[in-house]
């Protein structure tokens, strides 16, 4: 299992385009892919648990990556995270 904290930096905060690309994203791996926060956990492959969070702008997420290829996936979701969110 890895693991990683991120401050929501866009200003909508995770709104339904961002969840739609990261749902898309998570399903591209076996591993299970979770995002916490102070709200709840959500399916990162689900866009609707993901919008369902309401993540805000300067809002603390954890995302948990756990299987088979989390190192690959975690690479990748966390520059997703980094770069869309």
């Amino acid at each position: 299992m890895i693991s990683y904290e991120y401050i929501v930096s866009d200003k909508q905060g995770l709104h339904a385009i961002n969840a739609m690309r990261l749902s898309r994203a998570a399903a591209e791996y076996e591993s299970r892919i979770t995002l916490k926060s102070r709200k709840g956990t959500a399916d990162c492959k689900n866009v609707l648990s993901l919008i369902g969070m309401g993540a805000r702008q300067g809002e603390c997420l954890e995302l948990i990556v756990e299987g088979p290829d989390e190192n690959k996936a975690f690479g990748f979701l966390k520059e997703f995270l980094r770069t869309n969110l």
